[in-house]
């Protein structure tokens, strides 16, 4: 029976009305406003949750120890993370959706409006007291930098705690005091010798008794602070009014290698003391002579260190002046220890956020961007066959940033001990063939398993394979040019040792005793390589569990071996 004109024009109605429908939900769907969708089918109605392709980036952001804030123009908390929450004592509903304001002393109001002006415009590093639920005041290491996200422009804000090491600055300067008062102490015994001794000579009744033992107490005195200034763990020196250093404590010498010569103290003319950012570091600007020119103490003035042969380091100086009774300055100290290892975990932290931030964007950006062209092409019935390859696509953005995710959470577990292995009895050239036939399936690259028979091991299947499948991904990506990879598997009555060796460039002599370290990566030849560097660290600590031992062998332009053993324990 045909249907009216009335009866057709309804049914059009209803159609467009359910097109523009499944339009708004597509769209909510992709800018990620709806996490679950309710369907009815003929079984009834079924939920359907959602991840959307920044929600494995949300939880890297979570599980930071440092807090992470971002801001809009008006300087509204847009997000803000478990960490942040934690450091200012508030839960998250009381941090997000209110102005940063809150968090600001009224003394900081206007260096703080200046410090957001600059950060729109360029990254800022600053150091700043905030404040937290109970009024406390929290010392924290912001860094800010401006986010183009889709929404619009948005301020990035990474927040490092520095209570600990503000306590131990605390700690270094009460050290320091400690030292004044010895020279004090020292300065009051040499007054009150000479004083004793002008008494008894006026006197003419001072005993040998008694001034020998005064000179006892004086001797006794000063050996302690002999003592106390050899066995300290930072470095001491005095320089008089030219500028002549006239005594440095042995951890002194040991850190800026003082030389002895002919009865004179003097730094190695070779060696160079500079501006954090590299510079020379002027005469005038030494704390030391700084502290004698202005009367007063410096605290925490952190230089680098360029020895004439060797890598720079870096220390932190306090510096004080040295008066008489009179109170005329008559010479200058300074005591100092390595916080080399400080700033390079500073820096290391800071490298490692930004390697991090751009390995996982550059998959979730591919992601997005099929997405939004299966999109736009999904009532197109002339794209049918470009649906696949963008799920293709997609498909490997995913895996991708899983496998950085993977990796990140594996190297937390394995710093915190938390790695437990399943061992079983398995062939392990079978394993060797298995694990690497993705690896090798496009055709570019050939495998030569080299093993005297069957090989058993008594290991964690899963986790040998992973070491294994790094070793030779490793051979794919960083020796291009090297088509033969060789696996090559020895046992003997003690162990069972394998070697994937290459043909490739080779690494550098001084990067070796770093490649199983943590967050390290290898760039020899300029090449920029993606990763986070945590692959050949997590490998290193599943052999470790094992209780076996890791190593490479390798030479520039004759290629590498990167080894494993794995002791006979079966």
């Amino acid at each position: 029976m045909e249907k009216t004109r009335e009866e057709l024009l309804k049914l059009l109605e209803e159609a467009e009305y359910k097109l523009e429908e499944a339009n708004d939900t597509l769209e909510a769907i992709r800018l990620g406003e709806i996490d679950a969708l309710i369907l009815k089918g003929d079984d009834g109605h079924a939920i359907f949750t959602l991840k959307t392709a920044d929600h494995s980036f949300r939880i890297f952001i979570e599980q930071m120890s440092e807090g992470a804030i971002t801001l809009n123009k008006e300087g509204i908390i847009l997000y803000a993370n478990s960490s942040f929450a934690t450091i200012v004592g508030l839960p998250l509903e009381k941090v997000v959706g209110h102005s940063i304001d809150r968090f600001i002393q009224a003394a900081d109001a206007l260096r703080w409006s200046d410090i957001l002006f600059n950060a729109w415009s360029q990254q800022t590093k600053v150091e700043l007291e905030i404040i937290g639920a109970t009024d406390n005041t929290i010392p924290v290491l912001l860094s800010l930098k401006m986010l183009e996200l889709n929404e619009g422009l948005a301020l990035s804000i990474i927040i490092s705690d520095l209570t600990l090491q503000k306590e131990n600055e605390r700690v270094l300067k009460q050290k320091n005091e400690q030292l004044e008062e010895a020279q004090l102490v020292m300065s009051h015994l040499n007054e009150t010798l000479e004083h004793t001794v002008s008494e008894r000579t006026l006197a003419l009744t001072v005993s040998l008794a008694e001034k020998e033992r005064v000179e006892q107490n004086l001797r006794t005195n000063q050996e302690r602070l002999t003592k106390i200034l050899e066995t300290m763990e930072e470095g001491v020196v005095i320089k008089d009014l030219t500028g002549n250093l006239t005594y440095a404590n042995p951890m002194a010498r040991k850190i800026l290698s003082i030389i002895h010569d002919n009865q004179q103290i003097y730094f190695n003319p070779a060696w160079k003391f500079l501006w954090l950012n590299g510079e020379d570091l002027p005469l005038v600007n030494y704390p030391i002579l700084a502290a004698m020119q202005s009367g007063i103490p410096i605290h925490d003035y952190e230089v680098a260190v360029q020895p004439d042969a060797g890598e720079r380091f870096y220390i932190s100086l306090n510096a004080a002046p040295l008066r008489d009774a009179e109170g005329n300055i008559i010479a200058g100290i300074g005591t100092f220890m390595d916080v080399t290892n400080r700033r390079k975990a500073i820096q290391q932290k800071d490298d490692f956020i930004s390697v991090a931030s751009h390995e996982l964007r550059t998959p979730v950006t591919s992601l997005k961007a099929s997405l939004q062209l299966m999109d736009r092409l999904v009532d197109r019935s002339d794209t049918v066959g470009m649906m696949p390859k963008l799920i293709s696509q997609a498909n490997k953005s995913m895996n991708k940033m899983s496998t950085l995710i993977e990796d990140l959470l594996n190297a937390t577990k394995m710093t915190e001990g938390q790695l437990h292995l399943k061992k079983t009895v398995f062939n392990l050239q079978e394993l060797v063939a298995d694990c690497c036939h993705d690896i090798l399936a496009n055709g570019t690259f050939s495998l030569n398993i080299q093993a005297d028979g069957d090989v058993m091991v008594y290991a964690d299947e899963h986790k040998i394979e992973q070491v294994i499948v790094n070793f030779v991904s490793n051979a794919t990506k960083y020796a291009p040019e090297s088509k033969e990879i060789i696996v090559t598997i020895e046992q003997t009555v003690d162990e069972t040792k394998l070697s994937v060796s290459d043909q490739g460039v080779g690494i550098p002599e001084a990067k070796l005793p770093y490649i199983f370290d943590r967050y390290y990566r290898v760039d020899s030849d300029g090449t920029q390589y993606s990763g986070l560097g945590l692959g050949l660290y997590i490998c290193s600590q599943i052999i470790y569990k094992h209780g076996g031992q890791i190593g490479v062998e390798s030479k520039v332009g004759h290629g590498s071996s990167f080894w494993f053993r794995l002791p006979k324990a079966y």
